[in-house]
């Protein structure tokens, strides 16, 4: 199977929430239950930290150094995955069913991907109330997750199928929406985890 591979560099213009729960039981059961498994290899479970305090949301940890933050693969695959159903048919050549072609030709490496605050960056917190209507009426809830400052830097692969539909065009297109709608938790109100990028083709 022959492929085509991209350094991606990738720079935060918002800061990044953590979106793994800190309870690593709990942890482990919501991102299985999104993969389709019914529990997550051990090795991955220990990717995350220690339970910092109930209800926070956490960064994966780059397991060669426990205080810097990380990404897994999936969760910039899930990105472009993401970014494919907003696109589906306006991308490059106007491909159709571009999440599914996505999932198929599109692979993300390494599995681990360590994010690199700027000089004098660190983790911090972000609290903010969440309302919800129950059957008991309005209620209020303070969520807490681990923050990264803008600034923040992170490079890795990305591998298509030679043959396949996805091209340096497409994937440039999937990339762009990272301007408007970023990674990590509340990446969708579009005031975190927002990114610009560079993507260089590796010639063989």
């Amino acid at each position: 199977m022959k492929t085509i591979g991209f350094k991606l560099e990738v720079e935060l213009l918002t800061p990044m929430l953590g979106s793994q729960p800190a309870n690593k039981t709990l942890a482990s059961e919501f991102i299985a239950k999104r993969k389709g498994l019914e529990s997550l290899p051990e090795n991955e479970d220990e990717l995350l930290p220690e339970a910092v305090e109930k209800g926070t949301t956490v960064f994966y940890r780059n397991p060669k150094n426990e205080e810097q933050p990380a990404l897994l693969s999936y969760q910039l695959l899930g990105f472009l995955k993401a970014s494919a159903q907003v696109q589906n048919g306006k991308v490059e050549g106007q491909v159709k069913a571009l999440k599914s072609k996505v999932e198929n030709n599109v692979f993300v490496s390494p599995r681990v991907i360590p994010l690199v605050m700027p000089k004098g960056g660190e983790i911090d917190y972000l609290e903010r109330p969440l309302r919800a209507e129950t059957m008991q009426g309005p209620r209020v809830t303070l969520a807490r997750s681990e923050m990264i400052p803008e600034g923040t830097k992170f490079g890795c692969v990305i591998e298509v199928l030679e043959a396949g539909p996805i091209n340096e065009g497409v994937l440039r297109d999937l990339l762009d929406y990272g301007y408007y709608r970023g990674l990590g938790q509340w990446h969708n109100s579009g005031a975190y985890g927002t990114f610009q990028y560079k993507l260089t083709r590796i010639e063989d």
